[in-house]
């Protein structure tokens, strides 16, 4: 079709399905595949085993890591960096509009020396600079960038939230797991505030465990025994460290109810995965987190143990009052978020610049 458009959209980050920007790129991929755009040609830049996995309708350039060292001179007449931590670009010459999804920027929330972020936001800056187009994966994310960063005029602004990874999934019932436990996943870091449930596991029924799931190192591992034996909890701590797709749906599908007390979030993934279970969640009312909860979710708005006990309690005998009701409402939540919708939106996108 000569009024075609090109579009080039950087998915290498498919070299690891294990991590979040693979997942990402993969369910996008698939979904964008799906929609009609016969006015638009697509480049999937993607490793080679990926090559005809999207369609034949879906244009192909393998991605190869030494690429980051040179830019393409091919003109396309948009180029979509998936995050803007990508390294590989066009050629400073090229008239492609430039189009950036930023996930977060949870390096500027925190009370850090300039000195120690300089590089971060420089280089954010001057992908913000280039750039025909930004996409944010929430109204927080959006809020953040437009307070912390220069947005010049020009430059087309969208939120377009994530999908949903667990969407038509179905739960995977256990009798292994057929005692109270309440779950966190998230890797280990610092802002995700995981520590915070141990002290609060000492106000709740004796019965409850609690689950960790995610990359978790020696030495974390070593300072979560210490605070539950600090607490004397010890016995009610589980640490999964990483676990299989299969084994997290397992865990969410039998689950007493998500606990996720993170600080900071651009979107917050194992909140919509949670819901898709009809699990109660019980999360923090800060950064992304409230637009992906709705009114489905409980929230903290503080992290003392005591009141984030109750605060359980009251979630879990709200729940309880009515489980068939408040299971729905948790569902529905979670699929008011699409990859099918996110894919339609970025077809839109690329249209629009």
């Amino acid at each position: 079709m000569a009024s075609q458009k090109s579009v080039f959209i950087d998915f290498h980050y498919l070299k690891n399905l294990n991590k979040g920007f693979g997942q990402f790129s993969l369910h996008l991929g698939k979904k964008m595949a799906e929609q009609p755009h016969e006015d638009l040609n697509l480049t999937y830049y993607a490793p080679f085993r990926f090559k005809n996995r999207f369609g034949k309708q879906i244009k192909h350039k393998t991605s190869f890591d030494f690429h980051r060292y040179f830019s393409f001179k091919k003109e396309y007449d948009v180029w979509h960096s998936v995050t803007h931590l990508s390294k590989v670009e066009p050629h400073s010459s090229n008239s492609s509009k430039m189009l950036f999804t930023i996930h977060d920027a949870l390096f500027t929330l925190f009370d850090r020396p300039h000195h120690q972020i300089k590089d971060r936001v420089d280089s954010l800056q001057a992908k913000i600079n280039k750039a025909s187009g930004l996409v944010y994966i929430s109204e927080f994310t959006k809020s953040n960038i437009q307070e912390k960063f220069n947005i010049p005029n020009h430059i087309k602004e969208y939120v377009i939230y994530n999908g949903n990874p667990c969407e038509g999934i179905s739960a995977i019932k256990s009798k292994k797991h057929n005692f109270p436990y309440l779950l966190s996943i998230g890797e280990f870091r610092g802002y995700k505030n995981q520590e915070s449930l141990i002290p609060m596991l000492r106000f709740l029924d004796s019965e409850i465990k609690l689950i960790f799931v995610g990359r978790c190192s020696k030495n974390q591992k070593e300072k979560i025994t210490a605070l539950a034996k600090e607490h004397q909890v010890n016995d009610r701590i589980i640490i999964k460290g990483t676990v299989s797709e299969k084994e997290k749906i397992t865990l969410y599908s039998n689950a007493t109810a998500l606990v996720h007390p993170s600080l900071a979030e651009g979107f917050g993934l194992p909140v919509v995965e949670a819901m898709t279970f009809g699990i109660p969640v019980i999360i923090s009312n800060k950064t992304s987190l409230p637009e992906v909860g709705g009114n489905a979710a409980s929230y903290w708005n503080q992290y003392n143990a005591e009141y984030m006990a109750k605060v359980v309690k009251e979630t879990l005998k709200d729940f309880k009052s009515n489980p068939e009701k408040k299971s729905l409402e948790l569902k529905k939540q979670a699929a008011t978020f699409s990859w099918k919708k996110a894919a339609k939106q970025y077809i839109d996108v690329y249209r629009n610049l």
